[in-house]
């Protein structure tokens, strides 16, 4: 283990120290009156050696004793009961100018508290789903995700909607330029950081780690228990749905789903669904969709199995990621109903009922699609696509239509689709994705007791091969091989490991693909590992009916 600091001797009284978040314990220089192991936080500076005027230097080490005390690092609880801590504690000063036990450099002059988009809105899950302008949903309950400017600016940067620009005009606009100025003591330096290095301002969240890494314990091939499987599924109301809102029933799906009115749509509407088959086949059809499943089922044709929907968007550390057991007719059946297809067909078109789209796949693919009306064996709701949905297996969500009226059997000349999100430089952004879930940014954990990172990784249409982890910031990888894993599904992993002493540590994570894809972007996550958790009255809860915080810190600047 390698690690940029040096712990000093542990004390008695440290719990409580701890408990405050602001234990700090000296380096020494190599001509120090004692050692490290004799000079303990609360003895005096030098030991016992005396001399002229240390009064003077132990006054000096009492102000900045204060000082670390007033600007101990921020502890929120989350609403969901979880502790985190944004910014590392200093537990020496490493400097070789020793005039105190800490200058509590993190807070005090970097004041990295108050630095990054968490400084002011405590949750942004709850941020970006109170937009006043409703924004696909971004955060995932069940995998517990927690949504970044990453993930912001992927998709932004790539989708005409500039992130940057957007950000200074919502933040420095003639709405909320006063709110953000005087109700947060709002500057540029919020959200960026400035360098001596010719970069410029750049955003705090991009170059934090490097900002803090002197009190960020760092770990050379880091080892843990890791294991995964792909059998992992969720129910349908814990399987994420972006509700992308295009058409008619688009927006039908989204007044009746949980999004307004939580409205079940009448069983009669699945009655009377019709499915039509036309095209390139011998016998087009159209028929109701209950008696299609109904002679599938009779025949055996009907599959159930478990299945991955990933959208074509979805982020490093996105939530836009699932799967779920689905039950449904093969779409080759319902071809094979009409005679099957006629030479020179090379595509297949699902047409949504409204004919907002007509997305389509190459015919080589035909054998992953299906026409599905039930999820976890239960008939769809109204924000899946009751009463039915299209699936592709191993595409992206983009083509999942909701609420088709039938299939297109085609010669149309189809471009070769490209799964996952390609950027502006061609780069794939999302495949492979590695993410870690359930970890908040600064989580607080205990020393000595073993934690379990989780999360997932899928790489579209392409199998992931290996699964890789780090805990100092890339310099070396710890590599699992996951053998011959299904692209149909997606792979959910854990990797448990344990802190063998207080300090904050960084866990990254990135995947490769047996065609030699590596993630774009690594997942990184700091957890803070301490010998007890803070007393109550050291922590705020942010966010939810009983936060200390100003509803701002958690929904945004639209909000008194």
């Amino acid at each position: 283990m390698k690690k940029v600091t040096k712990r000093a001797a542990m004390v008695t009284g440290i719990a409580t120290v701890l408990a405050a978040s602001a234990l700090m314990v000296p380096a020494f220089a190599v001509d120090s009156a004692s050692t490290a192991a004799e000079i303990v936080r609360g003895g005096e500076p030098d030991g016992d050696v005396q001399y002229p005027g240390k009064e003077y230097i132990i006054e000096n080490y009492e102000k900045w004793d204060q000082i670390a005390e007033e600007y101990a690092p921020e502890i929120r609880q989350l609403p969901n009961g979880k502790l985190v801590q944004r910014t590392p504690s200093e537990y020496e000063c490493p400097h070789w100018m020793q005039q105190s036990w800490t200058i509590s450099y993190n807070t005090y002059y970097l004041d990295a508290d108050k630095k990054g988009c968490n400084s002011c809105h405590a949750d942004l899950n709850e941020t970006v789903m109170n937009m006043e302008y409703r924004h696909a949903v971004l955060p995932n309950k069940d995998l517990e995700t927690y949504s970044d400017v990453e993930q912001c600016i992927t998709c932004h940067r790539d989708n005409g909607d500039e992130f940057g620009r957007l950000m200074h005009g919502i933040h420095f606009n003639s709405r909320n330029s006063e709110k953000f100025k005087d109700g947060f003591d709002g500057t540029c330096e919020s959200c960026h950081t400035a360098t001596g290095d010719g970069n410029g301002l750049q955003l705090w969240e991009n170059v934090k780690y490097d900002a803090l890494k002197d009190s960020i314990t760092t770990v050379e091939n880091v080892e843990g228990n890791f294991d995964f499987t792909q059998d992992k599924v969720q129910t349908m109301d814990e399987l994420y749905s972006y509700d992308f809102v295009h058409g008619y029933y688009d927006h039908m799906r989204y007044a009746c789903s949980d999004a307004a009115l939580d409205l079940d749509l009448p069983q009669s509407m699945m009655d009377e669904w019709e499915i039509t088959i036309e095209g390139n086949v011998p016998n087009p059809y159209t028929a109701k969709l209950v008696d299609l499943i109904a002679e599938a089922e009779a025949e055996g044709a009907v599959v159930t199995k478990a299945s991955k929907m990933v959208c074509e968007l979805n982020p490093t550390g996105g939530g836009g990621i699932g799967q779920t057991e689905i039950t449904g007719i093969p779409v080759s059946w319902l071809i094979e109903r009409a005679g099957g297809m006629t030479d020179g067909t090379n595509s297949i078109r699902c047409v949504r009922a409204d004919g907002s789209s007509k997305n389509g796949i190459d015919v080589s693919m035909l054998e992953n699609e299906y026409l599905v009306y039930k999820m976890g064996g239960e008939y769809l709701d109204a924000r899946r696509g009751f009463p039915c949905i299209n699936w592709v297996e191993s595409y992206d969500a983009q083509v999942f239509s909701k609420q088709p009226s039938g299939y297109i059997v085609s010669s149309d000349v189809m471009d070769e689709r490209v799964c996952g999100q390609v950027n502006q430089e061609d780069a794939h952004v999302n495949r492979p994705n590695a993410t870690i879930c359930g970890t908040p940014e600064g989580l607080i954990i205990e020393t000595g007791k073993p934690y379990t990172f989780q999360g997932y990784v899928d790489a579209f249409d392409h199998k992931a091969k290996t699964l890789e982890f780090s805990m100092d910031h890339g310099e070396t990888w710890t590599t699992y091989d996951l053998g011959d894993t299904d692209n149909k599904r997606w792979i959910w992993w854990t990797f448990e490991w344990t802190p063998p002493e207080h300090g904050a540590y960084c866990l990254s994570v990135r995947a490769t693909t047996d065609q030699g894809e590596v993630s774009f972007r690594e997942h990184e996550v700091m957890v803070n590992a301490m010998d007890q958790l803070p007393a109550e009255d050291k922590v705020i809860k942010a966010g939810g009916p009983d936060s200390d915080l100003p509803l701002m810190f958690s929904t945004g600047l639209e909000n008194e």
